[in-house]
């Protein structure tokens, strides 16, 4: 969602309809987004606060969640951020996970049985980071077993997957957080290729994160890795940014 302020100018875009990469570039190559966005250079928009990544209010570790639902949590949303690391499903859906400071624990979906709920088609799969909205943790009963989080029934759709690894994640919302909320203006950055300001530049329409001022810099862009930063940032976008 954007929202404008009252000096805030309105922008709009034109979609180019940019060829296809020719047939003789690299096969990954040929998996760059054929359409970008022009930007035009006189558009102010106020996005949505994306969250501060590095405040581990707001994205705590497991052992620093709540073992119950204290009322002072009920007004802020806090997220737990884990990558995938195994599916131990046996009984009902069940995920191993690692949490930022590397802590394994268990992510139980109640009131499912093993087939009712299919983990990869929601994107929680090996190697992807799971997003657990206002996570609470049960503590081992014994020691040296795990504690977990339980997801009660109905309230599976509220766990989020981001495709891709959880330090990519990370490292990829902070620049992100202090683009948008920081010192620097999105408007006056460059070209991500080549860093050229006084050109068109073209949005990536896959995320809207990046912008070239070429086909050429597009696909030195995704060489450079963009290619795995791409469905990253579309997704924080998608559950933080808009």
């Amino acid at each position: 969602m954007f929202h404008t302020s009252p000096h805030s100018h309105i922008q709009f875009t034109l979609h180019n309809s940019t060829p296809s990469p020719p047939k003789t570039l690299a096969s990954n190559h040929l998996e760059i987004l054929d359409h970008l966005t022009i930007i035009t250079p006189s558009i102010y928009l106020t996005k949505m606060p994306l969250p501060n990544f590095k405040d581990e209010t707001t994205f705590p570790t497991f052992t620093a969640c709540p073992s119950h639902h204290p009322l002072a949590l009920l007004d802020k949303d806090y997220f737990l951020l884990a990558q995938v690391k195994d599916d131990m499903t046996i009984t009902k859906p069940t995920l191993v996970l690692t949490d930022r400071s590397g802590a394994p624990f268990a992510l139980v979906f109640d009131g499912l049985d093993r087939d009712a709920l299919d983990l990869k088609k929601l994107g929680l799969r090996k190697g992807n980071t799971a997003v657990i909205p206002r996570a609470v943790r049960t503590p081992p009963r014994e020691e040296g077993k795990r504690g977990f989080v339980s997801v009660p029934l109905g309230s599976a759709g509220d766990v989020r997957a981001i495709p891709g690894p959880l330090e990519r994640v990370l490292a990829v919302g902070e620049r992100l957080n202090f683009r948008e909320n920081g010192d620097e203006v999105e408007e006056e950055e460059g070209c991500a290729g080549c860093g050229e300001r006084e050109k068109e530049l073209m949005r990536c329409t896959g995320c809207g994160g990046v912008r070239y001022c070429s086909k050429e810099c597009q696909v030195k862009g995704w060489a450079d890795g963009h290619k795995g930063e791409c469905k990253v940032i579309k997704a924080i976008r998608e559950i933080w940014g808009e």
